[in-house]
């Protein structure tokens, strides 16, 4: 009998693989010829002969060869070598002494075939190799989804399968990561994990009006951190028809880079209709002074068409200002606010009004794109001398909260204003303002990450605060 490996086989041949039988059988005799028999083809064990205990034998045997007397005797522990992985098929093979032994054999649960002795070594060998056979399968089948459960729980895409009552089955780590529990989530629901809106869950199980088996559809998932969009594609289970499984693959980039494509064309056609819109009045205007000044000669109609001239060139500006503005934004850079404040003010026509810069400003920086954000600046001071007048006084600081920065003056205020429409596009209550300058200064915050308000200020005038602004440092120096 050949040496056994530890894993209870050896080598045949250069490429085959030799299974171990575990021999138990009770009749001496029998078990020294089948042993000697069988260790031509096979690793042969047997607890007798070898001085191995059953256990030893049963933990490396792909196969148990018994008797009946030796079965009666450990039939306990046959169930148990059965039973020992559940995933692979342990055959237990009974050499029966008579006919009514093995019509008997109903009672013994335990055995895959019957044997009556004595047999002939065709049909014994035939009967062996069958029940390997099926052992062998049943191992590749295992192999198999082994592999499947490692690609499964290793998979990035976190992946989740619903039973017909859209319950989980099964989920992988990335699924559990995304709903952030970190236990098992088997039989809970889809609405029971807060991370899936309820109509994220409909579209993710197909019960939403159109939705047909193995679509896919794009939903939000709100994680502990950020709200993030999901592709999901579901798909029926071919090996198990009531089960469902869910495919879930983060497509966050290539929404937001569709969203900002859908913002810039909502740009475009905003910036379009605004300029067909309020390029046609001047225009008009321009071209009936023109054929006035044409046919009389009159220095005032000429003014005139001047005027309408260098409208239409501030408008076309501030267009062309606003069209390019939104998430196009350059290098950011941490800068000194009060440096952007002075800068902003003196590339303003500001006449004889007037700027104080609050000492609560000194020290503070601020991080973006310094031209955009000195674009900010220039149009909250503009609109503050269009609306309150040559002598305004305007004030810039830093607002309680200690993150964010104020433009007030001291104005007519905005008692006249729709403040609903104050940040859109060409809406403005002053005699010669274009109505962009504040949609300038939105587009602008939002693309840095911030936001913008107006209120009133203290002393009656226009206040305008962006919040979010400053960076976390502290200043350098204390407000007086």
């Amino acid at each position: 009998m050949s040496e056994p490996r530890n894993d209870g086989r050896t080598d045949a041949g250069a490429d085959d693989e030799r299974l171990c039988i575990g021999v138990v059988l009770d009749h001496g005799r029998n078990r020294a010829l089948l042993t000697e028999w069988l260790d031509a083809t096979y690793d042969v064990l047997a607890p007798e002969a070898d001085s191995v205990t059953f256990e030893a034998l049963a933990e490396r045997a792909d196969l148990l060869l018994l008797d009946e007397r030796a079965y009666e005797r450990i039939a306990d522990r046959v169930a148990a070598y059965r039973n020992r992985e559940v995933s692979l098929f342990s055959p237990v093979l009974l050499l029966a002494s008579s006919d009514d032994a093995r019509g008997s054999v109903d009672a013994w649960a335990n055995v895959d075939d019957v044997v009556s002795t004595p047999a002939e070594k065709a049909v014994l060998h035939a009967r062996i190799d069958g029940l390997l056979s099926r052992r062998r399968l049943s191992r590749e089948l295992a192999a198999s989804e082994d592999r499947f459960r490692t690609l499964f729980e290793t998979s990035p895409d976190p992946t989740v399968v619903l039973d017909d009552s859209d319950r989980v089955v099964d989920s992988n780590a990335a699924f559990r990561d995304l709903v952030g529990v970190a236990g098992d989530c088997r039989g809970r629901s889809l609405p029971d994990f807060d991370a899936f809106p309820s109509g994220s869950v409909e579209a993710m199980c197909g019960t939403g009006d159109g939705d047909e088996p193995g679509s896919s559809s794009v939903v939000p998932v709100q994680t502990a951190t950020e709200r993030r969009y999901v592709e999901c594609d579901a798909n029926d289970l071919a090996t198990t028809p009531d089960h469902r499984i869910l495919i879930l693959r983060d497509v966050t980039e290539r929404v937001h880079h569709e969203q900002e494509l859908q913002r810039q064309v909502d740009r475009l056609d905003e910036f379009a209709g605004v300029l067909a819109h309020e390029i046609r009045n001047p225009l008009g205007i321009a071209s009936g002074w023109l054929d006035q000044a044409e046919r009389t000669g009159d220095p005032e109609a000429f003014d005139r068409v001047e005027t309408a001239h260098e409208r239409m060139d501030d408008l076309i500006g501030d267009l062309l200002e606003l069209a390019r503005q939104g998430s196009v934004v350059g290098e950011r850079t941490s800068v000194p606010l009060a440096e952007l404040v002075t800068d902003s003010w003196g590339n303003v026509t500001t006449g004889d009004a007037t700027l104080d810069v609050d000492s609560s400003i000194a020290g503070r920086t601020v991080t973006g794109d310094p031209d955009r954000i000195r674009e900010v600046f220039e149009n909250l001071f503009r609109n503050a001398v269009e609306h309150g007048g040559p002598e305004v006084s305007v004030e810039a600081g830093v607002t309680e909260d200690g993150r964010g920065v104020y433009v007030e003056d001291d104005g007519v205020g905005l008692s006249a204003t729709d403040r609903e429409q104050l940040f859109e596009s060409g809406y403005t209550t002053a005699e010669h303002g274009t109505g962009f300058g504040l949609a300038i200064v939105e587009q602008i915050a939002e693309a840095h990450g911030w936001t913008v308000a107006a209120t009133d200020a203290a002393g009656g005038g226009a206040r305008f605060e962006l919040h979010g602004v400053l960076d976390g440092d502290a200043p350098t120096v204390e407000p007086a």
